[in-house]
């Protein structure tokens, strides 16, 4: 991979990506018709892939470091595609998220971004950046749904979230929008990967205060815990530190409504907009 020419921009780790893909597969001789043969996927899939029309799964990267025999290259500009849409301090969240088996998330500012609809994401988005242009906010909105992806692909993360009741009773970009973001709630909570729970107001001395939380499990490696602050993020990996927010999110937990009755919650709410 070179530098870019003075006066230009860096290569995108997308571009890259797509770059390496076509010089491999170009190198060994290969037909896109044969590739996606070998690679088992639809002739159009590789297509798209070629064009950068459709972003694979990491599966499909860590497949073309072992086919290739380049260990590693084709999974670094996945992680570097998979981040580079994002602020630098948000990066490693996102990957965390591509890379889990497992996430348990406290919030009570607003709906986590998994679970955003895309007209909530925009007013989100919008909010606090009045004098940005409508293309760079339209592109992160885009950046943010497509984070979504990983809850639809063939191996998702399970995901559990606790939110604060003040989260679901906030009209962010007003009351059609959050109908439909509560809407939106009450139907991925009826998926088994998918685990939503209320912190009512009614709950006193609840755990959560500090602030929100993120706990990162994977099957191969240890746990990683996310704290986010106003555009600041900060890595925990220390196991003792990881362990006593795990403990903080499961008391959490326990605070909280069940499962059913966060959603009949929800549903109450939604009916009072």
């Amino acid at each position: 991979m070179s530098a870019a020419e003075p006066g230009t921009q860096p290569a995108t780790f997308r571009a890259m990506f797509i770059e390496e893909l076509r010089a491999r597969r170009r190198q060994m001789g290969l037909l896109q018709r044969e590739f996606a043969e070998k690679a088992h996927l639809s002739l159009s899939s590789v297509k798209k892939y070629e064009e950068g029309k459709k972003k694979p799964e990491r599966k499909f990267a860590t497949w073309c470091d072992e086919f290739y025999g380049c260990p590693g290259t084709f999974e670094r500009l996945y992680d570097g595609m998979v981040a580079e849409s994002f602020p630098s301090w948000f990066g490693p969240r996102v990957l965390f998220e591509d890379k889990a088996a497992r996430i348990h998330q406290w919030e009570m500012r607003g709906i986590p971004g998994l679970l955003q609809t895309r007209s909530y994401a925009s007013a989100v988005i919008r909010a606090c950046r009045p004098y940005d242009a409508e293309e760079e906010l339209e592109r992160d909105t885009a950046a943010r749904i497509e984070r979504q992806h990983i809850l639809v692909r063939d191996d998702p993360p399970k995901l559990w979230v606790i939110l604060g009741e003040g989260v679901l009773r906030q009209a962010v970009g007003g009351i059609r929008v959050m109908r439909e973001q509560l809407g939106h709630l009450l139907s991925v909570t009826e998926t088994q990967r998918i685990v939503l729970q209320v912190l009512p107001f009614a709950v006193t001395d609840a755990p959560g205060v500090d602030g929100p939380a993120a706990l990162f499990e994977f099957d191969d490696s240890q746990p990683v815990a996310y704290l986010e602050g106003w555009g600041s993020g900060q890595v925990i990996k220390d196991p003792k530190e990881v362990a006593v927010i795990a403990t903080a999110l499961s008391m959490i937990k326990g605070c909280a409504l069940s499962p059913i009755d966060s959603a009949q919650l929800m549903t109450t709410i939604r009916s009072e907009l």
